[in-house]
């Protein structure tokens, strides 16, 4: 079973829930809590990667009243389902977690999991799809080998995504959304430098409809030639 997916791997529950609890920003602006919150039996948890392919994968939809869509994650609730399916006819107890209202840092548990690593641009880092997975997580109270975590430092000197910020939002490791452009359009009250800036980076394809910004992933020299050809704007 793939369906898009690229990546798999899998991490402990009992590693996910000894890691500190950080803040979540962005939308939900919540602390990390432990994975077993959500299911108490939880063993272990499958985590997955689909790529963006180009940046059709990049759309933002204003659904109104702070309403946003994203037509580039739902191939991750297909493969959710699919997964849960073949664990529950296994008689295995599972359940996905959404990204939209998680209190998990699915780049942790990704890190944890042998994915990719956290980059300068606090994107997960993967050798062969640089920083363009989108990240699933499913729960299960099946005993599962945990993957080797990934700590091979991919970053090393290079600043390329710091530098290309059009916001000036990153320090290496640390992104701030309240300067972030896709932060930006997201909290729906953009200040005035981002608001100067968005049809630039985040152009507009319909009134409704934009393409986030993706400076910082298109600086990153492991974005392959494949993904920098389906770009809009280069």
């Amino acid at each position: 079973m793939r369906n898009g997916a690229v990546v798999f791997g899998i991490a402990s529950v009992d590693a996910v829930d000894s890691l500190p609890r950080i803040r979540i920003r962005w939308t939900i602006n919540r602390y990390t809590v432990k994975l077993r919150a959500a299911m108490p039996g939880a063993k272990s948890v499958i985590v997955f990667g689909i790529p963006s392919l180009d940046d059709s994968d990049e759309l933002e939809i204003d659904r109104g009243k702070g309403d946003f869509s994203y037509p580039g994650y739902q191939q991750i609730k297909v493969i959710n389902r699919e997964i849960v399916r073949i664990l529950t006819c296994a008689g295995y107890k599972a359940n996905w977690l959404s990204e939209e209202t998680s209190t998990t840092s699915y780049k942790r548990v990704a890190a944890l999991a042998g994915i990719g690593v956290f980059g300068k641009n606090s994107l997960i880092l993967a050798p062969k799809y640089g920083p363009w997975l989108r990240i699933g997580l499913v729960l299960t109270d099946a005993s599962l080998k945990p993957d080797t975590p990934f700590h091979k430092d991919l970053c090393g000197d290079c600043m390329k995504c710091i530098r290309a910020c059009p916001m000036g939002a990153l320090k290496p490791y640390m992104v701030s959304p309240e300067k972030c452009l896709v932060g930006a359009t997201s909290v729906g009250n953009p200040n005035q430098k981002a608001r100067a800036l968005l049809d630039e980076f985040e152009p507009r394809i319909t009134p409704r409809a934009r393409v986030m910004c993706r400076v910082c992933q298109m600086a990153c020299p492991y974005t392959n030639d494949k993904r920098r050809r389906g770009a809009l704007i280069r």
